[in-house]
């Protein structure tokens, strides 16, 4: 039970995570209306939030390792 919740967490983190790269690069996002009865929009938001976290930290981490990753330019 416990190892599919981890899963499960793992696999919603790099949903989020691609969600933030598609979103950065495209300039695509997911439509939300801010209509104040919809108490999920706020909760969209904040996974969305916690995706581009993610990608921030997954990029930060990739960077320490100049080695194995290079930047391209063009």
């Amino acid at each position: 039970m416990f190892s599919q919740l981890v899963h499960i967490g793992f696999d919603l983190a790099v949903v989020a995570a691609l969600l933030a790269g598609i979103r950065r690069t495209t300039g695509l996002t997911v439509r939300l209306n801010d209509n104040p009865s919809q108490g999920n929009v706020s909760l969209v938001r904040k996974y969305l939030d916690f995706g581009e976290r993610t990608l921030d930290f997954i990029v930060g981490f990739m960077t320490m390792f100049p080695k194995y990753f290079v930047r391209q330019s063009g």
